[in-house]
């Protein structure tokens, strides 16, 4: 699946229109099938609320729900405002998840 595609199945997903965050394109047309489908299961289980989210200190209007891959090769971030919608998916590697993460305050 192509990084359009997998951007269109999220939103589905999430039933609204969101903002895209580091090099997911490059991510996305770079990882197979399979992960792009353990991507967009996480993004089910942060939306049914499976995932536990994480306060983001900097920004106290908004929660974090974190992935880590399992070969750590892929590092996500999915906000959200408390008690409405989901706002941006962040995926790159692990520099600038780190680079991320401290500008939200993780």
């Amino acid at each position: 699946m192509k990084a359009d595609e997998f951007k269109i199945q999220v939103e589905k997903i999430l039933g609204a229109e969101i903002k895209f965050d580091g090099h997911l394109n490059q991510i996305i047309n770079t990882v197979d099938e399979h992960k792009q489908r353990l991507l967009l299961n996480w993004v089910q289980q942060c939306k049914e609320g499976i995932v536990i989210p994480e306060p983001c200190k900097r920004f106290r209007h908004l929660i974090a729900f974190i992935y880590k891959s399992h070969d750590n090769m892929i590092r996500g971030i999915l906000t959200k405002e408390k008690n409405a919608y989901f706002v941006e998916l962040f995926l790159d590697k692990h520099k600038y998840y780190d680079r991320k993460r401290r500008y939200l305050g993780l």
